[in-house]
């Protein structure tokens, strides 16, 4: 793959992709999952720049310089498409807002250690 932007991001979606598999070898505790959610809205709040980048990318494309395989105008799919990218961005704000307010939840939690009684 030759475009960076598009090799980085499959890269960061396998990286995902690991760590979904890795949900099978069982649950988290409160304060591991804590830094779960820490390094997932890190990762959700990463996205908008990335996706402004994308959506800037489709109002400067040319729609003469593409065809639509369905016959369709190229404009209309430009355009529905960056229109798609600026929902996606106000979803990822709101997502990236609750996953703050979780992990602000979560940071308020310790673990119990059991103390033996002594004989």
């Amino acid at each position: 793959m030759t475009n960076v932007v598009a090799r980085d991001i499959e890269r960061a979606a396998d990286a995902v992709r690991s760590a979904n598999h890795a949900t099978m070898r069982g649950a988290l505790d409160g304060p591991e999952t804590y830094a779960v959610v820490g390094n997932l809205a890190e990762l959700i709040h990463r996205l908008p720049q990335l996706l402004d980048y994308l959506a800037r990318g489709l109002r400067r494309a040319a729609p003469a310089q593409h065809y639509d395989d369905r016959g369709a105008e190229p404009a209309g799919a430009l355009c529905h498409a960056q229109g798609h990218l600026t929902d996606a961005r106000a979803l990822v704000d709101a997502l990236g807002d609750h996953l703050d307010h979780a992990h602000n939840h979560l940071g308020h939690l310790g673990r119990l250690t059991l103390r033996r009684s002594e004989p």
